[in-house]
């Protein structure tokens, strides 16, 4: 039996295999962003704030826009409920259902509390963001930040909590008594 010898260019090779991921995964990418859509870091009017990025929704939930609004003054917070692990408040990415979950806590969240209450261009359905939010907003829009640390609303565990540093980038964990700044977004579904 005669061997055969098949040579493929490196990009051909990589445009296939690119190709067939997409269609295992059934992923459609975004060429273009909607019409109507302000680009990244841009005001969006009628929202509440600018436009952080597309954020994609879990099990079965629609992907959503995150909206960050100005703040004319940075407020701090401790997370709050230090000592007892909060039911409903442990995802790393829904920071509306944390913000839920810590209002209906018998322990007092004033973090969460302060995003809750914030409202702009009439909406007033703001909540602390996640982890994974805040890195989106980190990666996306980090200009918009004040370069300190912010709280999320994913708790680790009875005493320490999240936060998200906007001056290097760094994700980590600290005690829920510190005072981080509270920065509260919304979602936009289109």
């Amino acid at each position: 039996m005669e061997k055969v010898s098949i040579s493929i260019d490196a990009n051909v090779a990589s445009r296939i295999i690119q190709r067939e991921f997409s269609r295992l995964l059934n992923y459609t990418a975004l060429d273009t962003v909607p019409s109507g859509v302000p680009a990244l870091g841009s005001y969006w009017p009628g929202q509440g704030g600018y436009n952080a990025g597309l954020v994609r929704g879990e099990n079965g939930a629609p992907d959503y826009y995150l909206i960050v609004p100005l703040l004319t003054e940075q407020v701090r917070a401790e997370w709050g409920g230090r000592g007892e692990e909060c039911d409903g408040a442990t995802s790393m990415s829904d920071g509306l259902a944390n913000t839920r979950a810590l209002l209906a806590d018998s322990n007092e969240h004033p973090a969460a509390k302060l995003a809750s209450e914030f409202t702009a261009d009439g909406h007033n359905d703001f909540y602390l963001p996640a982890r994974r939010e805040l890195q989106v907003a980190e990666a996306n829009v980090p200009e918009l930040f004040e370069k300190a640390y912010h709280w999320s609303s994913s708790q680790f565990s009875a005493d320490i909590a999240y936060f998200m540093d906007f001056e290097d980038g760094w994700l980590s964990y600290d005690v829920k008594y510190d005072g981080r700044l509270v920065r509260p977004v919304r979602r936009f579904i289109p």
